[in-house]
């Protein structure tokens, strides 16, 4: 499991100008809603912000990664790209422009830890970062996300 197959695009909202951690998570919320009827969206939000309470999720390189577990049959995943960065106390001090935020059942399996693991990675990447938050059709965000996953495939 990656990230890709996660996203829709009604739950990315490009270039929003949110300017709180409140309204970005508000935000992210709505959008993990969309489509599911087994959480409430202030559900969701709740989840987020205690999770965030728990340690900053932010990575650096001017992105966060806020999720949260809830009694949910399928992982989800909603992007929100702003205009301004906020606040989250990201280990380098630099504000937050793009958060991906992840809704996965409570028991968590490998594939989703794995999923976790490697986006941690993206602030490490900085020619696609830097191209990340410029993007403000949702379905060309999700394909320029393939250029990053799609792994090559070796030939039998």
């Amino acid at each position: 499991m990656d990230i890709i197959t996660l996203l829709s695009p009604e739950r990315i909202a490009c270039n929003q100008g949110l300017h709180s951690k409140k309204r970005a998570f508000e935000k992210l919320a709505q959008l993990l809603a969309i489509g599911q009827n087994q959480v409430s969206q202030a559900e969701i939000f709740d989840a987020l912000i205690n999770r965030e309470k728990l340690g900053c999720t932010a990575l650096g390189g001017g992105i966060a990664i806020p999720h949260a577990g809830l009694s949910i049959g399928q992982a989800r995943a909603a992007i929100l790209s702003l205009n301004e960065g906020i606040e989250l106390d990201a280990p380098d001090k630099k504000p937050v422009k793009f958060l991906i935020a992840i809704l996965l059942p409570e028991s968590m399996s490998a594939s989703n830890i794995n999923m976790l693991q490697e986006l941690t990675t993206l602030p490490y990447n900085k020619p696609f970062i830097a191209s990340l938050c410029h993007y403000q059709d949702p379905s060309v965000l999700i394909d320029y996300f393939h250029t990053f996953y799609d792994k090559p495939r070796i030939a039998a």
